[in-house]
């Protein structure tokens, strides 16, 4: 039986072999991009209570509003994959980033809801049992958006995107709820 290994089985999206054989492209041939780092804020607590299987119709959920949004656009050499887990990348014009970033925190926002309990969106967190028995509480699930581009630094291998992209997504986590940063450093 042969296993397609480089498309997620949960969101059907390219994986890392594709990702990173779309960014060697793109450098090769010195294309102006933009590469968004998606992640989700307080997803394992999430996984914790609410089990796998609705863990997994979140990550579905979150593919599905980056799909719809990045598409809204329309750039045909758009490039969404799922780098595993909770996290996801895009690759598109860098004169849509910044709408895109703000698109996608809204329609999740919106709609990530429906994922919770009436209880648990009332109180506005989640209550989990730490490693150390205690009760711990964490917000509700968000998403961070770390974006980068080569017109305003140039990138030259797969690895230093990846690297610069950790770096500004660790900013965006560190704003409460769903955040995007945009990295605005020259070379």
């Amino acid at each position: 039986m042969y296993i397609n290994r480089t498309v997620s089985p949960l969101t059907g999206l390219p994986g890392n072999v594709q990702i990173q054989a779309e960014l060697k492209k793109r450098l090769k041939k010195k294309e102006k991009f933009a590469v968004l780092y998606f992640d989700l804020d307080n997803f394992k607590s999430y996984n914790d209570i609410y089990g796998f299987i609705n863990g997994d119709h979140i990550i579905k959920f979150t593919a599905d509003v980056i799909f719809r949004n990045v598409h809204k656009y329309g750039n045909k050499h758009d490039f969404i994959g799922h780098i595993g887990g909770d996290d996801f990348v895009a690759i598109v014009a860098p004169e849509n980033m910044k709408n895109l970033c703000k698109d996608i925190i809204a329609e999740f926002d919106a709609e990530v809801k429906k994922y919770f309990t009436e209880e648990d969106i009332e109180r506005g967190f989640l209550e989990s049992v730490n490693r150390k028995g205690n009760i711990e509480q964490f917000p509700l699930t968000s998403i961070s958006i770390g974006a980068i581009s080569n017109e305003t630094r140039q990138f030259y291998n797969v690895l230093e995107i990846g690297e610069v992209g950790a770096q500004v997504k660790g900013k965006a986590k560190m704003i409460m709820g769903s955040s995007y940063y945009i990295d605005k450093r020259k070379e």
